[in-house]
């Protein structure tokens, strides 16, 4: 976003802020009405004591407080114009005689909100906009944006983000992997197509969750997937002992080559949906439902299986296919048994909290609709990839959680 600066001084500021407050007060005051623009002045006034708050800490004290932690001296202040989207606000930035605050609210400006604003406004730019999306830009940036200052913002955010897809991971541990996709409209070869945003999620020794990265892929085969773990491999990840994905195409065979040592889980609710596609009788649905959810429950594999073969057993007379699909299928919904510990199993037998996260991503890329190129959605999908990571890192997933162990993982289960 642009800012505006203007170099003021400290004695003229105060007289013209004092005022232009009292005659606005006054006119106000005397037509009995709320000023015009209450939210944006709110906004200002918060964004404004957040500032001062910041400032006074920065200097070690109050203004005028005489005290030995006092690392500066204050002169004056300078006018910045913050662009927000409710439009632009004006901002009074305190000054110290070295010159050396800087408001930590310019550089933690969302990278998401940046990132959205781009690709609508690359929308614009490309043609392929609608006057809904030039008003949204509109809402979202306050005024009307340059193809410079676009550019500028481009290269600088790009920067950042191609640096978090690219940083090593040699130096953290990830023991288990969630691994999931979903599709985005993207312009590409001159049509609109889906195109598959591929997301690798790495749980920590720690029990805590963390965005790998982000890929784009025309689809999710072999190839797509192998490029994917290709480049976690390169980046350093080592001695994953645990994936829990759906049944992506090209998947498995990509997870093989590049983690042949690690137990494989298929999703259990992806593959509850699966099953219940394949069923019209809604008797039959409630029995399958119903008999999944039981034999997930309990406590041994060798009891999980037990129960799905009474399911499929019980199927057999109402659709015989499904019940010999459950029975050659079943399996792979169990490997998470090789966790020893139910709560660590809980969680790792299915993709839901990175499915969680795919729910906001949707509302969010939902505005921009389709987007001009793989650069735009790469850009936003990143970015909202880094903002889950830093609320993520505030609160542990699972407490010391335990993994896959080495003795299990030479007796993988089929």
């Amino acid at each position: 976003m642009a800012f505006r600066e203007k170099t003021t001084s400290p004695r003229s500021d105060q007289q013209a802020e004092h005022v232009h407050r009292t005659d606005t007060g006054d006119e106000h005051a005397a037509a009995g009405l709320v000023p015009p623009d209450a939210l944006r002045a709110m906004v200002a006034t918060l964004v404004q004591d957040t500032i001062q708050v910041e400032f006074d800490r920065f200097v070690g004290a109050r203004r005028y407080q005489r005290t030995p932690a006092r690392q500066g001296h204050r002169n004056g202040h300078y006018r910045r114009q913050f662009r927000t989207r409710i439009g632009a606000i004006e901002l009074e930035i305190p000054r110290d005689r070295a010159g050396l605050f800087r408001p930590s609210l310019f550089a933690k400006y969302e990278r998401s909100e940046q990132a959205l604003v781009l690709a609508m406004i690359e929308m614009y730019v490309h043609g392929v906009s609608t006057r809904k999306v030039s008003a949204v830009v509109e809402a979202l940036c306050g005024t009307t944006i340059s193809a410079s200052e676009i550019s500028a913002l481009t290269r600088k955010l790009d920067a950042t983000l191609i640096t978090w897809r690219e940083r090593s991971l040699a130096d953290t541990s990830y023991p288990a992997l969630i691994v999931d996709a979903h599709h985005e409209r993207v312009r590409r070869e001159g049509h609109v197509r889906n195109t598959a945003a591929l997301w690798v999620v790495g749980v920590t020794t720690g029990g805590y969750r963390e965005h790998l990265g982000v890929w784009m892929g025309a689809s999710e085969s072999e190839a797509s997937w192998s490029a994917v773990f290709k480049d976690l491999v390169e980046r350093g990840l080592r001695n994953v002992t645990y994936v829990v994905s759906d049944e992506h195409l090209g998947l498995g065979s990509a997870l093989a080559r590049y983690f042949p040592e690690a137990i494989h889980q298929r999703c259990q609710v992806h593959y509850q949906r699966n099953a219940l596609a394949k069923l019209s009788s809604e008797h039959a649905q409630l029995v399958v439902r119903q008999g999944l959810r039981d034999a997930w429950q309990a406590p041994s594999r060798d009891e999980a299986t037990l129960r799905i073969q009474r399911l499929a057993a019980e199927l057999e007379s109402l659709n015989p296919s499904v019940a010999d699909w459950l029975r050659d299928t079943h399996a792979a919904t169990l490997a998470c048994y090789a966790l020893e510990r139910d709560d660590v199993r809980v969680l790792l037998r299915s993709t839901n909290s990175l499915e969680r996260h795919h729910r906001e991503v949707r509302r969010r890329t939902y505005v921009v609709h389709v987007f001009p190129h793989e650069a735009s959605v790469l850009r936003l999908l990143t970015a909202l990839a880094i903002e889950q990571n830093d609320r993520w890192s505030r609160k542990r997933w699972v407490i010391r959680p335990t993994f896959v162990s080495t003795p299990m993982l030479q007796q993988r289960s089929a």
